[in-house]
C-alpha cells in the first residue's frame, strides 16, 4: 500500500501542527449529507476541531473493525439518533479501534499535541453516563434480544460510549458464544476496548498484548503504549496498523496522527 502524501513516512516526518491541519482538512473533505435512517436529524458538527463528519462516515468507521479481522459482518443500518449522538457525544483523545467507536471522537487535537502528560488522557473509571438518547438505548436493548454477533458487538461499543455498562457487558457476553474462528479475535478486541473505555487500561493492554492479530490490535497496542508514555514502541505499532488500513480510512489517519505524536515524544 502506498503512503499518502498528506501523511507521514518514516523518512519524512511533518511537524505535529502540519499533521493536525492535514488531519482536520481530510476530515472536512469527507463530510457529506446526513444519511441517517430517518433523514430528519442534523448533520453532526466537529465544533472543537472545526470540521464536519457525516453520520454515514462515522457509522462506516464504527463498523470498520470487522473487515480488518477478515470477517464479513452483517450489514447494519445506523441506529436511531446516531447522528445526534455523534454530534453530542463526549469527546475523547485516546480512542480505541473497536466496534461502535469512531475516530472522529478525537476532537481536541491541539490539547493532545500540547499535553505534558499523555497518561492523563486515558479514560477514567468515573466517566459520567450520557443523558437522553432513549431511542438509541432502545436499539441497544432490542439488539440484546437478538443473536447477531455483529449487532451485539457494535451495541456493546455504543452502550459503553453511553456509559451504560450493564448493557455493554450484557451485549459482549451474549456475543461470545457466537464468535468462533476469526470472529474470536473481534470479540477479544472488543473485550479489551470495553476495559479501556471503562478506565481499566492495564487490563486492556494485557488482552491486546496477548493477541498478535491484524491492524486493529496493532493500533490498540500502540494506543496503550502511547498513553502509557512508552512512545518508542507506540510508533512501531501504529506503523504496523497503517499497513493494512485503506488510505481513505479515518482509522488510518488517526493511526498516523498518533504515530507522529509518538515520534515527536520519543
Amino acid at each position: 500500500m502506498t503512503t499518502p502524501q498528506n501523511f507521514i513516512s518514516p523518512s519524512a516526518q511533518p511537524s505535529l501542527n502540519d499533521l493536525m491541519n492535514r488531519y482536520l482538512a481530510n476530515k472536512s473533505a469527507t463530510s457529506g449529507m446526513d444519511l441517517s435512517s430517518d433523514g430528519t436529524e442534523v448533520e453532526p458538527h466537529e465544533v472543537a476541531g472545526g470540521f464536519r463528519a457525516s453520520a454515514k462516515t462515522t457509522w462506516d468507521e464504527a463498523t470498520a473493525v470487522f473487515k480488518v479481522f477478515g470477517v464479513e459482518p452483517e450489514k447494519l443500518a445506523a441506529p436511531p439518533e446516531w447522528s445526534s449522538f455523534v454530534a453530542m457525544e463526549t469527546a475523547a483523545v485516546a480512542v480505541p479501534f473497536a466496534a461502535g467507536v469512531f475516530p472522529q471522537r478525537l476532537r481536541h487535537v491541539p490539547a493532545l499535541i500540547g499535553a505534558a502528560d499523555l497518561t492523563s488522557f486515558r479514560p477514567s473509571a468515573g466517566a459520567e453516563q450520557v443523558s437522553g438518547f432513549s431511542s438509541l438505548r432502545g436499539w441497544v436493548r432490542k439488539t440484546l434480544r437478538g443473536r447477531s454477533a455483529t449487532g451485539l458487538i457494535v451495541a456493546s461499543g455504543i452502550a459503553a460510549a453511553l456509559g451504560d455498562w450493564t448493557d455493554a457487558e450484557a451485549a459482549l457476553t451474549a456475543a461470545e458464544p457466537l464468535c468462533t474462528g476469526a470472529w474470536r479475535g473481534v470479540w477479544e478486541n472488543q473485550r479489551a476496548a470495553l476495559l479501556w473505555l471503562r478506565g481499566r487500561s492495564e487490563e486492556a493492554g494485557r488482552v491486546w498484548a496477548e493477541h498478535d492479530s491484524p491492524s486493529a490490535t496493532a493500533f490498540n497496542r500502540g494506543l496503550t503504549a502511547l498513553f502509557s508514555a512508552q512512545t518508542t514502541g507506540a510508533a512501531d505499532q501504529f506503523q504496523t496498523a497503517t499497513a493494512d488500513l485503506p488510505d481513505s480510512s479515518g482509522w488510518c489517519h488517526l493511526a498516523k496522527l498518533y504515530q507522529s505524536l509518538a515520534h515527536a515524544r520519543g
